[in-house]
């Protein structure tokens, strides 16, 4: 892929306005590299409150914002939408919980010029202590409950992401079982498994490879856990190589999975009975070593 004019950010949303607000707050500290111009496309598929308002300050900064809305097709069909309205020649996905470090975008970028079959993704650290609060920023729980001292310190505000990225840089230690398998499998020789490149919040691509491989499998629908990394099976089967960034990172803020932890092993299912690989299986069992489920980051 030549030098890309344009990168378009793609983030699927539902129902998580007080994470997606700090999602987008971050975005207003990227800056597109080599690249002239970043487009955020915010798909919001079925959320109960609008969503519009929170693009305003992205707005307000001359930023390429559209918003797509969708009625609860799932993340695998929100992301093609976004995929298929992006004018850009890199496509970046993002989850509506998660905070870019700053120069992702811009090494992002740099990494995929002039490499069409490259995918590019990052660490990600799990804010966890986050997981406790409906509203992060403000310390609000969702049992309703007063924060203790200690975890109201762990609060993530926009001011902080604007003008103290360090104090959220200290906060980002803890990778779960998850991340810790992809990147050790991408760091093998060769890499095992090297489909999990395609995994977790912040991937980046060329369209074009997007394209060539059918995008997302909209038949995942609402399941949860294996449907990046199947489009990501497909692109390795394709050619496609993964690298994993250095020097870059996304957090994860933490929140209640539900009801989409009972749809994992579903997600596996389908995913199985696409390509028959035992090399599936064996993720999965690994994934869920000691017989838990992933309780908050995870393949999807």
């Amino acid at each position: 892929m030549p030098q890309p004019s344009a990168i378009s950010i793609i983030i699927p949303t539902r129902d998580k306005p007080e994470r997606l607000v700090l999602t987008l707050h971050a975005l207003l500290r990227q800056r597109s590299g080599n690249a002239r111009r970043i487009e955020t496309i915010l798909v919001d598929d079925g959320s109960a409150a609008p969503v519009e308002p929170l693009l305003a300050p992205l707005r307000a900064q001359g930023r390429e914002v559209e918003l797509i809305r969708t009625a609860g097709i799932g993340q695998a069909a929100a992301r093609n939408r976004g995929a298929a309205a992006a004018r850009g020649e890199l496509l970046l996905f993002v989850d509506d919980d998660v905070l870019l470090s700053p120069d992702y975008v811009a090494r992002c970028v740099a990494l995929c010029s002039g490499r069409p079959d490259l995918i590019v993704r990052a660490p990600v650290y799990l804010l966890r202590y986050l997981a406790a609060f409906r509203d992060p920023e403000r310390g609000l729980r969702y049992d309703g409950r007063a924060a203790d001292e200690r975890l109201f310190g762990e609060r993530i505000s926009r001011a902080m992401i604007s003008n103290d990225w360090p104090s959220i840089a200290r906060k980002c230690r803890h990778r779960n079982r998850f991340e810790r398998l992809v990147s050790d499998a991408l760091a093998q020789r060769p890499p095992r498994f090297p489909w999990l490149g395609y995994s977790g919040s912040g991937v980046a691509l060329s369209r074009a490879l997007f394209v060539r491989s059918g995008g997302y499998d909209e038949a995942f629908g609402l399941r949860w856990g294996a449907e990046a990394i199947e489009l990501g099976y497909r692109l390795w089967r394709g050619g496609a190589r993964f690298v994993e960034a250095e020097a870059i990172y996304s957090a994860h803020m933490d929140h209640p999975r539900g009801a989409s932890l009972g749809s994992f092993d579903d997600s596996f299912d389908l995913f199985f009975a696409r390509h028959r690989d035992p090399a599936i299986r064996e993720v999965q069992a690994l994934i869920l070593a000691d017989d838990r489920r992933p309780s908050a980051s995870a393949a999807g």
